[in-house]
């Protein structure tokens, strides 16, 4: 299986073009879209978008992820071997989070080229998919390339726990405004009340609606990290958060 993450959006034909050269390149391959939908050049977001996406595929699969700012410079392309998984991607820390998180085995250089298709600005033709469908008819990634090392995202990564405070960078913010936590579980018990940002109260829950509208809630998120939400509201927007801020949530004695 392929599975596909970038921010080409879904107005043009880069997104649809990516699956043709793939069956180009191995007719049989089962291609998944994960989304297109990333934020233009934000490779946080990406970041995040490859760390949960992964654990959802089957063993040995490619996720190929194309969120490439620097597109046609020096950065290099690779295949980066991820727990169980391959992920094809420019080296510009958009694997980073999954490689802290899965493991990270050997990276390869991207050096062989396995389509017509030749351009400075369009890689994720002419580079990344066909290389993840190389990878799905069974290609080694051994042959595509010299051995090379991961780059690390260029985000401060905080995860500090203290006492009854907790210190972390927001990995994500979602179309609703919820804010997703570089923390994996929840250090504090069902029924507490915070304090984020030594201003904004907020109970620990399970699920966002176990609060009043308007209300913030703290809650472990379906792939596991902690995030922040306002019931049927906007936490990002009421906290003033993006990626890449320091959050700190303080339980209330």
């Amino acid at each position: 299986m392929i599975g596909i993450i970038t921010d080409y959006g879904y107005n043009d034909v880069y997104a649809g073009l990516l699956k043709v050269v793939a069956k180009e390149v191995c007719r049989n391959a089962e291609i998944i879209d994960i989304t297109h939908g990333i934020e233009s050049f934000n490779i946080l977001k990406g970041a995040y978008a490859t760390l949960v996406t992964l654990p959802h595929l089957p063993p040995r699969s490619s996720l190929v992820v194309v969120v490439d700012p620097s597109v046609g410079s020096s950065r290099e392309p690779i295949v980066a071997e991820i727990g169980e998984w391959y992920v094809v991607a420019p080296n510009n820390g958009v694997v980073w989070l999954a490689a802290l998180e899965y493991g990270v085995g050997n990276v390869f250089r991207i050096e062989k080229k396995l389509t017509k298709y030749r351009s400075h600005t369009f890689h994720g033709r002419d580079i990344f998919v066909p290389v993840g469908a190389y990878l799905e008819c069974g290609g080694s990634p051994e042959r595509l390339g010299n051995l090379t090392s991961l780059k690390e995202l260029p985000v401060n990564l905080v995860r500090e726990l203290s006492g009854s405070m907790l210190r972390s960078t927001v990995i994500y913010v979602d179309k609703f405004g919820n804010v997703a936590l570089w923390y994996k579980g929840n250090p504090f018990s069902y029924g507490d009340k915070v304090l984020i940002n030594n201003k904004f109260e907020a109970k620990v829950v399970k699920t966002f609606s176990e609060v009043r509208k308007g209300e913030l809630a703290v809650y472990v998120n379906s792939f596991g990290y902690l995030e922040i939400a306002k019931y049927l509201g906007n936490a990002a927007r009421e906290l003033d958060l993006e990626e890449g801020n320091i959050v700190t949530l303080e339980k209330l004695t």
